[in-house]
């Protein structure tokens, strides 16, 4: 009789156990995240004031280079509340004159969407054109006329040219021009008004001409590419968000004939296609 409690009582307590296993793995998946953000960069927690190497740090971790101090500021926005301000000056031109650099690595992946704010303030001289961020693979590699020959990977940013009008400007294996491809969105931004851009790859299996390219201004979709030929698999991986912007081109014709500012908020990486896109 005594052996049989005994029995009883360890069976009772190994099915709780068992119960208690099996409520903390549905727990455990319940708070897994649908969407998977690998970068995420607002400047809500920041004071008004300069921008540094070392605030970027603090936001994000940290970043494979980056050119930055004397060059950004945290303002108050009436719409976005804590905001990046980036600096053009007057007559500059080029990377290590004008605007900021960094380069964030991400995991490595086949399919990415990339989603920000941005605004030109008002006055702001667009000149004959300049950079702005993007994803690519293999950093900041593949600009500057280093075209990826093999298909070892690309670049996909952003240039705003004359007038204000943006185009995505594009390094890959098929590209014509020796300094990126050009495609249009066909839109002109205007100066002191809020954007929204978001960009969705999704990288080409072997060496198929089966990559997308999809590309959202204010959640209206204004690039649906789906033959796009990034890379040869398996190289060429999506593994960097790269914060690109300069006046620029090298020479003297791009720089602004006056001081221009660009501001930037809400910065994320996700895996799957965010809210509120057409």
């Amino acid at each position: 009789m005594k052996i049989s409690k005994v029995i009883l009582a360890l069976l009772l307590l190994l099915l709780m156990q068992f119960s208690c296993n099996k409520q903390s793995t549905i727990d455990q998946e319940e708070i897994i995240p649908e969407t998977l953000k690998v970068l995420q960069l607002d400047f809500d927690k920041n004071i008004v004031g300069d921008y540094t190497n070392e605030n970027l740090t603090n936001d994000i971790g940290q970043v494979e280079w980056f050119i930055i101090d004397g060059r950004a500021n945290i303002e108050d926005d009436t719409e976005h509340k804590k905001v990046l301000r980036v600096t053009y000056p007057e007559g500059t031109v080029g990377p290590q004159q004008s605007g900021i650099q960094f380069v964030k690595s991400i995991p490595n992946a086949d399919e990415y969407y990339l989603d920000y704010f941005l605004k030109f303030n008002e006055g702001f001289d667009f000149a004959l054109g300049g950079k702005l961020p993007g994803l690519t693979s293999g950093g900041s590699t593949f600009t500057g006329g280093v075209k990826p020959e093999n298909g070892e990977g690309w670049s996909m940013r952003y240039m705003w040219i004359s007038g204000g009008e943006i185009i995505v400007y594009f390094y890959y294996l098929d590209m014509i021009s020796s300094f990126g491809d050009a495609i249009k969105l066909n839109i002109n931004f205007e100066t002191g008004k809020w954007y929204r851009i978001t960009q969705h790859i999704k990288l080409n299996d072997t060496d198929k001409f089966n990559g997308v390219m999809e590309v959202w201004v204010d959640g209206k979709k204004v690039i649906n590419n789906t033959e796009v030929r990034y890379r040869i698999a398996p190289l060429g991986k999506i593994d960097s968000f790269y914060f690109s912007t300069f006046h620029g081109g090298s020479t003297a014709e791009w720089a602004p004939i006056n001081d221009s500012h660009m501001y930037y908020d809400e910065f994320t990486v996700t895996n799957t296609k965010p809210d509120n896109l057409n």
